[in-house]
């Protein structure tokens, strides 16, 4: 009997082990759909858990009537102060939608808000596994868990310089950007795509828009959306 229980003990940690480095997120997705909640994605790395708190400790003081943000590392370089007033930056880098549904439900802002932004998705290609339809349900879950009743914005994810980094993403990106266009109608929310002003005649992010790394904007970069979305929110200030 002990040697049957030291068996399964070893079998146990090797299971663990190999989850552990393994690059995938498939034991924290199948604890999901099963509901059990005992597996934390590695997703919500300790720098987002840090993130979350100090964005905790803002939210009961943000103002009512402010426009939200919420993102990524590229939402979180946006100077939202630049767009409309007043607006909260709720970036942060590395994050996943995934991540963004695991801290929505702490942001009690949200129901105060005018407008909600969500900029969200390229982590999805790049830092798991996560195929097309799993990117779009957990898009419908993010819609489902914002507040009834505030106008939501949900932008395009943007393309990347292919020439710098890895080949493929691009393809992926318009086709989930289709479908969430669509998706994002049927939610009653809107679709904003501004990857046109940024890419070249292949479809790659110019260069002059990213800093190197064929992914984060440049300050010309953030420019253009900063100048996409002014107008956007003058059309929008009645409904505030």
């Amino acid at each position: 009997m002990t040697k049957f229980i030291l068996i399964v003990w070893l079998i146990f940690i090797h299971a663990i082990a190999i989850l552990a480095v393994l690059e995938t997120d498939l034991a924290y997705r199948i604890d999901r759909k099963l509901g059990l909640g005992l597996i934390t994605s590695k997703e919500l790395t300790s720098f987002y858990t840090n993130m979350v708190g100090s964005q905790e400790q803002l939210d009961g003081s943000v103002k009512t009537g402010s426009v939200i943000f919420l993102g990524d590392s590229i939402t979180q370089g946006l100077n939202v102060a630049a767009i409309t007033h007043p607006a909260i930056n709720y970036g942060i880098g590395m994050d996943t939608t995934y991540g963004l549904i695991n801290r929505l439900p702490k942001y009690q802002s949200l129901s105060r808000a005018s407008h909600i932004i969500v900029a969200i998705g390229i982590n999805d290609l790049i830092r798991t596994h996560r195929n097309n339809d799993e990117i779009l349900d957990n898009f419908s879950h993010i819609f489902k868990l914002l507040p009834v009743g505030i106008p939501v914005t949900v932008q395009a994810i943007l393309p990347v310089d292919e020439r710098v980094t890895t080949q493929g993403f691009n393809l992926r990106v318009d086709q989930i950007n289709q479908a969430l266009a669509l998706l994002a109608k049927s939610h009653g929310a809107r679709f904003l795509d501004m990857s046109h002003l940024l890419i070249n005649d292949q479809g790659n992010l110019k260069t002059e828009y990213h800093v190197g790394d064929g992914l984060h904007l440049s300050t010309s970069a953030y420019q253009v959306w900063i100048d996409t979305l002014k107008p956007y929110f003058k059309v929008d200030v009645s409904l505030r």
